[in-house]
């Protein structure tokens, strides 16, 4: 028996060495397949790496280049506006439009302006340098000397005239009947175009350059100081090839020698280069990222690959020890069992088979025979015993693990623990049996319950915040309610007795006109009178756009006919202090249009002209100038007043804030420019100041543009008539004013006695004023808000539920003098509002036309 068995032995061993060799050879061979293509998929992605590179340096080039024609476009075309400045104006006129347009080209574009003669001798600076150089022999002057006309860019030298600063001359021929007579200069600093080069924002190894056609730097975007005055060398491709757009290449930095790859467009117009090179290594660093990574993880398959090699070959040399090998994996598995931490045990027929340690301390026993045998239900809770039972028909059924399922058990002591339990079936040689591992999960459950006690907590703050936020809400709704009400009764109660005031005054200024000394002190109280208005409104606008009340109502509005209407109101000051006020003409504003609300926008103007003639010095000038300034409308007023430093120029817009001109005399209340600045912002404008000490001042402020609106029809409705213009007729109209403040009945009482036509009847309450308008029915019905018993709209309403004098015009005069106050008269069927303090002349304008549209067309 043995000699049989030897070799059939020795025939095993020796297949499971081949085996184990030929298991060995295919992992080596897999493992070096593996490593070969993993460093083929390498290559590949950093060919494509550079390739990606490629195109995003020559996308970054493009787009710089485009950048650097428009700014160049841009450039030329101020340069031909300064060469026609120059040649068709004066000296003085040209320094002005040169500065203007600096000062339109985009901040630090340029460093100066310089007009060369025919002989290479500058002839003018716009830097106030008296200094002379001669640029005959420099390559952008002699360049025009063919007498075509072209734009240049010339070599990147230090300026004298900009104290030593890189820049770069950007220039045109003068020509005179078609010859040349000397160059028009603008210099562009090189540190300029370098921080544009830098806003595309790229890595710090990565660099944007502008290269003149021989291949100096005009300017780099890193190491400006180091660039500057070197030249690259003759093999770059755009040297090599004067006629090539664009393209590729792959070199040392010149300035600092890092690798990169490089994208280029030339610039058609120019010539110049615009170059962008992206740090190799930058770019490559992510694909040597992944490739660790990938490295890692082949080194990790291929250590496994290897472990898994030699562990067949092992398992293949020890297939004759099988049945030993099977008793250790046994003995293992008990030894698993038995130290698993999760309590397993094994059921028949619903009783304990076997139960491991873990699962007799879950259950609270000293010794395995303690529940050995016993039905497994006596240690599950009672409220859990259905789902156990559907369980076990299941695992009987299906024959298939269960999914886990979290249950409570006994313990022997009778206390209750939370478990997860995973059952699956279990064969053995008596049948089929059942292993069951658990896993105490108690820890889990109180922290779910105290999960889910914190969040009901937490639900219950929101909803505690939640109404605190909303009370804090209606009283921040109640408190500004509570401010509207006291500005529209702080309107009314100061333009009440400012009403008695300047009505009085109006009247006594007409009856006066024979007096000289009596008529100058009726024009102190009406000037001191209207003085005072305009404070109230001031006051009244500032505290309503800090509440968040004032609206504006935004159209198209053509600023030609605004700017004349606002210089004419403002020539009589303008007169008094002998300053000339300069507007543009209707040519230069025609088609001007912008989006803003024409009342604030004529305010506005008013306010910075008046402050332009207030503030300057006697004989001076004030000058608006109107510009367009891409989407927008610049409006910029310049005067030559004593102008503002830093600190004042920080303090100007701040609200009754008034800098020296208290001390000085000058009228005002310093609130006039925060309001101006609101308004524009509410307007979707920008304002601002630019002055410096001696120098003036110039206020600006921009509007969106706007098309031009229909021409509306001409309005014939004029409010305003001369106060003694009334035709001589009989009093056959009557008046019913409905007003319970004496003072206000006895103005308009002697306001009415100008027009002989028109007879006032006057009543202090409304059942009064009520009565008598059924009793006389009257042609015209004036009617106070604020009224005894019943306020000016009950008023108007009852009016209009009578059928005789529901055609009555009623017009409301009141010194609820607010938008809101108005918007609300209107509303209500108000034929026209009046606000108080009256304006004599308005009052008479509508008599005269409410007599008129009494007589009818044959009147």
């Amino acid at each position: 028996m043995k000699a049989v068995l030897a070799p059939t032995q020795g025939g095993t061993a020796l297949r499971a060495r081949l085996l184990a060799v030929l298991v060995a050879v295919l992992t080596l061979a897999g493992t070096g397949l593996t490593w070969w293509l993993s460093l083929r998929s390498q290559q590949d992605a950093q060919r494509q790496m550079v390739a990606r590179t490629e195109q995003r340096a020559m996308q970054l080039a493009d787009a710089m280049s485009g950048q650097m024609d428009m700014l160049l476009a841009g450039i030329d075309v101020a340069l031909q506006q300064l060469r026609r400045a120059w040649v068709d104006g004066t000296p003085q006129d040209f320094d002005e439009r040169a500065r203007a347009v600096v000062a339109a080209l985009p901040p630090g574009a340029a460093s100066h302006v310089t007009v060369v003669g025919a002989d290479g001798q500058t002839l003018y600076n716009n830097l106030g340098s008296g200094e002379k150089v001669n640029v005959a022999d420099r390559e952008h002057f002699r360049v025009h000397l063919d007498g075509a006309d072209r734009l240049h860019v010339g070599a990147a030298v230090r300026s004298r005239l900009a104290g030593g600063r890189w820049t770069f001359i950007v220039n045109r021929p003068l020509l005179r009947d078609g010859r040349f007579a000397g160059t028009m200069n603008v210099s562009i600093p090189s540190d300029f175009i370098a921080a544009r080069l830098a806003r595309l924002a790229l890595s710090e190894h990565d660099v944007v350059a502008l290269v003149d056609r021989d291949g100096s730097f005009l300017a780099r975007s890193r190491d400006l100081e180091r660039a500057m005055g070197r030249r690259l060398p003759a093999e770059r491709p755009f040297l090599l090839d004067r006629d090539a757009e664009r393209g590729l290449f792959r070199v040392p930095g010149e300035a600092d020698g890092i690798e990169r790859i490089y994208g280029w467009r030339r610039l058609p117009a120019t010539g110049l280069v615009a170059v962008v090179g992206l740090s190799e290594a930058n770019a490559l660093a992510p694909l040597a990222t992944r490739s660790g990574r990938e490295r890692l993880v082949l080194q990790a398959l291929t250590a496994a690959a290897l472990l898994f090699g030699v562990v067949i070959a092992l398992l293949l040399w020890q297939s004759a020890r099988r049945q030993l090998a099977l008793e250790r994996s046994e003995r293992r598995y008990r030894m698993l069992l038995d130290s698993a931490p999760d309590a397993i045990f094994v059921t028949r027929s619903g009783r304990f088979m076997y139960l491991n340690p873990a699962a007799l301390k879950l259950f609270g026993a000293d010794d395995a025979a303690q529940l050995l045998g016993r039905p497994v239900l006596e240690r599950i809770h009672p409220d859990d015993h259905a789902a156990v039972n559907e369980r076990r028909q299941r695992l009987l059924g299906d024959r298939v693990a269960v999914p886990p399922l979290a249950e409570r058990y006994l313990r022997l002591d009778g206390s209750v623990v939370d478990v997860e339990v995973t059952a699956a079936p279990y064969a053995d040689e008596p049948g089929l049996s059942t292993q069951v591992v658990v896993r105490d999960i108690t820890e889990r459950r109180q922290a779910e319950r105290a999960l889910q006690q914190l969040a009901g907590e937490l639900e219950q703050r929101v909803e505690e915040r939640t109404a605190a936020l909303r009370a804090a809400r209606d009283e921040a709704e109640a408190a500004n309610r509570a401010k509207s009400e006291f500005l529209s009764r702080m309107s009314h109660e100061l333009r009440t007795p400012l009403n008695a005031i300047l009505g009085f005054g109006q009247l006594l200024e007409l009856e006066s006109a024979g007096d000289a000394r009596a008529a100058g002190r009726v024009r102190e109280i009406l000037a001191a009178g209207r003085h005072l208005l305009t404070l109230i409104n001031e006051v009244l606008d500032l505290s309503r756009i800090e509440a968040g009340q004032m609206e504006v109502s935004l159209e198209p509005v053509p600023l030609a006919p605004l700017l004349a209407d606002c210089g004419t109101l403002v020539q009589p000051l303008a007169a008094a202090r002998q300053v000339v006020v300069e507007l543009p003409d209707a040519a230069a504003a025609a088609g001007a249009t912008v989006r803003a609300d024409r009342t604030r926008l004529k305010q506005v103007l008013l306010n910075l002209l008046g402050n332009a003639v207030k503030y300057n010095r006697e004989g001076g000038r004030v000058q608006l100038t109107l510009q367009a300034d891409g989407e927008a409308w610049r409006i910029a007023i310049a005067d030559q007043g004593p102008g503002l430093d830093a600190a004042q120029q920080a303090r100007l817009f701040r609200p009754f804030e008034r800098l020296d001109a208290a001390a000085a005399g000058i009228e005002g209340t310093g609130i006039g420019l925060a309001i101006s600045q609101r308004l524009v912002e509410l307007m979707h404008g920008t304002i601002g100041v630019t002055s410096a000490p001696g120098q003036g001042s110039v206020f600006w402020f921009r509007l969106p543009r706007a098309k031009p609106a229909a021409p509306a029809a001409a309005n014939g409705d004029g409010d305003e008539a001369a106060p003694g213009g009334a035709p001589a007729m009989g009093s056959d109209r009557c008046v019913l004013y409905i007003e319970d403040n004496p003072s206000n009945l006895r103005l308009v009482e002697d306001i009415v006695a100008m027009r002989p036509r028109w007879r006032l009847c006057a009543a202090e309450t409304p059942a009064a004023g009520l009565t008598l308008a059924r009793t006389l029915r009257p042609d015209l019905v004036l009617l106070d808000i604020h009224l005894p018993e019943m306020d000016g709209f009950a008023v108007l309403r009852a009016l209009r539920e009578d059928a005789q004098l529901r055609g009555t015009p009623v017009v409301a005069v009141s010194a609820n003098a607010m938008p809101a106050d108005i918007a609300r008269g209107e509303a209500a069927g108000f034929d026209d509002y009046l606000t108080k303090p009256l304006v004599v002349a308005r009052l008479l304008a509508l008599l005269d036309r409410h007599a008129g549209a009494a007589d009818g067309p044959g009147g």
